[in-house]
């Protein structure tokens, strides 16, 4: 009977990989602040916002669609920024370079440099592979099962020139594996998605793809010639798994033997662990070293990755990696044509300037580096390489060199965090604030509501009356009573008029009101005996009394 073969995969990203979505962070759904990119929720993002900030939103997105309604929005989001950073679903770290380059283009038309030269206002940060349940980095299996594919063809092709008959891609793939897609042998592996072992100190990075030319090319007057995408400043903005976070990535391989059985629905061919790290490591590992040089000759390789790749091949890993205990991959976007095509076989289309027929060669011109800088051409790093360290028992992983970790993710993931809680405490103080101004608001609302009510359902000497009252309180609360103040006025002018009311019920209220008010502000020295002889007579009393 046949049995399933299962493996443990620890693996570690050695330079960033990106492997791609279809999707992007639009600059509409993210802000970068002090290091940090913050994705946020469209519906997060308006429940944070006070209230005349949504309809200033509203506003804008009434606008008719366009370039300028969408600059306005990048701006109105990025205005906003402090009460958007709290609510955020994920943060993105981001250099120096990268957050000057958005800053400088938030909300802004295309630019152009002091050449005269266009400046492309792209600010969409295509995204790397996430788990849809988690929201955290994932590595697809698909992808890393597809970079294995490549190396066991290449073993199988051994190097062969395309034979005759064979005009395609999928036709190369069926006589080297000897059997159609039913039949494929790499139906019986199995890798799962690799997830992350560590979430809560890990973080994605965003990085320029830059493209530069692979051997140096010279002009006329011996000047360099660049690639013709660095002529036209062309980049890519990309987020992907930062480098050197030891064995951050976890996954599983499975490899079906047959166990004697024969059957003609069976593939002819099969595939051990042995064969597959084998491959692998024979393909991916030229490839590597290869590439090193050719960064090096150019200037282009940085260092420090290029001295802690030396130590790490040097040591307990690399003994792994000689021994068959471990292997390389390269996977993601970017991993170079010579990554993904087979030797012997190789047919690299070469775009020409306009107008001109392209070549077709066994090795590309140029190379797409990943970099902190959107001109650089120093320190720059390869995409897609990955170490694989197959297990049964964790036990038996070489130890990983403690000088060789990239500790700035988890040190830079605590800082953001912290700083988030600082501003969700501020974010939620200042709701506390306004829920309680909308409170008072909504009160005063409904009281002035009643007090409308009330003074419809009055006569007209209990409404004025009423007003009295009113705009003391009003006075009281704003602390405005004196002299020259409106009630003292409106008691005047209500004590004549309702001197002329026959009602002594509406006497005795107005005068009750006019009370109140010298109790508060009483009257002057000058007019106090004249008021307090209306006032008696308003009562009913004696005019010497008071």
């Amino acid at each position: 009977m046949s049995m399933m073969q299962h493996w443990t995969l620890k693996i570690t990203p050695l330079s960033p990989v990106h492997m791609g979505t279809g999707q992007d962070y639009s600059p509409t759904d993210y802000v970068i602040e002090d290091g940090v990119l913050y994705e946020f929720d469209a519906l997060a993002a308006i429940q944070v916002l006070p209230a005349a900030d949504r309809q200033q939103l509203n506003a804008l997105l009434e606008r008719p669609p366009g370039e300028r309604m969408l600059l306005e929005i990048q701006s109105f989001f990025y205005r906003n920024r402090e009460r958007l950073i709290p609510v955020s679903r994920r943060e993105v770290h981001v250099n120096p370079s990268v957050e000057a380059f958005y800053k400088e283009r938030i909300g802004q038309v295309a630019q152009y440099e002091a050449s005269g030269k266009a400046v492309q206002n792209r600010l969409e940060i295509q995204r790397t592979a996430w788990s849809s349940a988690t929201g955290a980095s994932i590595l697809p299996g698909s992808g890393l099962k597809g970079a294995i594919r490549t190396a066991l063809l290449d073993h199988l092709n051994q190097g062969r020139r395309l034979p005759p008959g064979i005009r395609s891609h999928q036709q190369l793939q069926e006589s080297l594996l000897q059997g159609t897609f039913s039949k494929d042998p790499l139906r019986m592996v199995r890798i799962g998605d690799a997830c992350l072992t560590q979430n809560q100190d890990f973080a994605t990075e965003v990085r320029f793809a830059l493209n530069r030319k692979k051997h140096p090319v010279t002009g006329r007057g011996g000047t360099l010639v660049q690639s013709r995408a660095e002529q036209q400043g062309l980049y890519q903005l990309l987020e992907c798994l930062p480098w050197f976070v030891p064995r951050v990535f976890e996954g599983s391989l499975s490899v079906q033997e047959r166990g004697g059985v024969r059957s003609d629905e069976w593939p002819d061919l099969s595939f051990s662990l042995d064969d597959i790290v084998s491959a692998c490591n024979r393909f991916y590992r030229g490839h590597l070293e290869r590439e090193c040089r050719l960064m090096k000759a150019m200037g282009y390789l940085d260092d420090q990755w290029s001295s802690w790749m030396e130590s790490l091949f040097s040591g307990p890993v690399g003994s792994a990696l000689e021994e068959g205990r471990a292997f390389l991959l390269r996977a993601g976007r970017h991993s170079g044509a010579e990554s993904v095509t087979l030797s012997g076989v190789r047919s690299i289309k070469i775009m020409k300037g306009k107008g001109e027929q392209p070549d077709f060669m066994d090795e590309a011109k140029t190379l797409w580096l990943a970099a902190n800088e959107r001109q650089a051409r120093r320190q720059l790093l390869p995409f897609g390489w990955l170490l694989v360290e197959p297990y049964r028992d964790e036990r038996d992983l070489p130890s990983w060199p403690a000088n060789l970790a990239n500790r700035d993710i988890a040190i830079w993931r605590r800082k953001t965090e912290q700083r988030k809680q600082v501003l969700w405490k501020i974010l939620d103080e200042s709701q506390a604030r306004e829920r309680e101004r909308q409170r008072l608001a909504d009160q005063e609302a409904r009281e002035a509501a009643l007090r409308e009510a009330r003074m419809a359902a009055m006569s007209e000497e209990e409404r004025l009356i009423e007003a009295l009252l009113t705009t003391l309180a009003q006075e009281r609360t704003a602390g405005t009573l004196s002299p020259n103040s409106q009630v003292a006025s409106d008691r005047v002018n209500l004590l004549r008029a309702a001197l002329q009311w026959e009602s002594p019920e509406l006497r005795r209220q107005a005068a009750n009101a006019i009370a109140e008010t010298v109790r508060l502000l009483p009257w002057s020295k000058k007019s106090k005996p004249e008021r307090q002889g209306e006032l008696a007579l308003l009562r009913g009393e004696s005019t010497t009394s008071t």
